[in-house]
């Protein structure tokens, strides 16, 4: 891997030490010549990594959810130090990378690019998601009606709670909790999950990324509430329809090679903990 000119920590001040690590990380990054700058606002910016070869996310995941569009936009490499509870995407410990900055600089890392959506409204919105898509009615009032196409191909229509458009990424989030499966990270596809189902035969669907979907609404009914990594997204009134397919950029993630993907999924969950019932 090529090594590392510029970098961009981005610090939630929020949590505690997170100050602190970014000091001992930029102390390790001037020492090597490299050109760092802090960034504690939030939301982020893409102008603020313009030029900038690695985005240093000092938070935890839903801080570096928050980096996904502007690193997509100035093609940046992200690193996720996890001082939240998660750590799924940000895998390294204050400690781990600490001990293993100056080789990381040197060009000494793993990248995961990792599929994400690419999701546009029939209105003219778009908006790219790392973890999920999700659909649910607006005001808490019941169940929404949903119709689910693919290449004008009828997949099914729903009426449920809400419906789930999920990343490999994102399918231990909402995704799993819904219900939905596990996919490994390294697997490029859509899972699709229903929330609470009026139908039972209604479950999760994996498509691959030759599959476009095409989600359509119910025009009678109140606007939708749609959300892309948690966050409220789209202008629903008068929409009519959105399109979800896989993107064709990817999310540079550089990862813990330390922390394998299912050892963390192991952990969060835990599998074979005879403690949990």
């Amino acid at each position: 891997m090529t090594t590392i000119q510029s970098i961009a920590f981005v610090i939630n001040l929020q949590k505690a030490d997170a100050q602190s690590t970014a000091e001992a990380l930029m102390q390790i990054a001037k020492a090597k010549g490299i050109q760092a700058v802090s960034i504690t606002e939030h939301p982020l910016d893409a102008a603020s990594l313009k030029g900038i070869d690695l985005c240093c996310i000092i938070g935890g995941d839903g801080t570096l959810l928050g980096s996904l569009t502007p690193s997509l936009e100035a093609q940046t490499k992200v690193l996720g130090v996890n001082l939240g509870k998660l750590g799924f995407l940000a895998t390294y410990k204050p400690d781990q990378i600490i001990r293993d900055f100056a080789d990381i600089l040197d060009g000494n890392y793993q990248i995961e690019a990792r599929a994400i959506l690419d999701c546009q409204s029939d209105t003219g919105e778009s908006a790219y998601a790392l973890n999920d898509l999700v659909i649910k009615e607006n005001e808490n009032r019941g169940l929404i009606r949903l119709k689910v196409k693919s290449s004008e191909h009828l997949i099914s229509e729903y009426h449920c709670d809400g419906l789930i458009f999920a990343t490999p990424t994102g399918s231990t989030a909402y995704n799993l909790s819904a219900g939905g499966p596990i996919i490994s990270p390294n697997v490029e596809a859509i899972a699709m999950t229903p929330i609470c189902p009026h139908t039972l035969g209604n479950r999760s669907v994996i498509f691959d990324t030759e599959m476009p979907l095409e989600v359509y609404f119910d025009s009678s009914a109140p606007d939708p509430l749609i959300t892309i990594d948690g966050k409220k997204c789209f202008k629903t009134q008068s929409l009519k329809s959105i399109r979800i397919q896989i993107a064709k950029k990817r999310f540079q993630l550089i990862h813990n090679p330390k922390n394998a993907h299912f050892s963390i999924v192991r952990d969060k969950l835990k599998w074979g903990d005879p403690t949990v019932q």
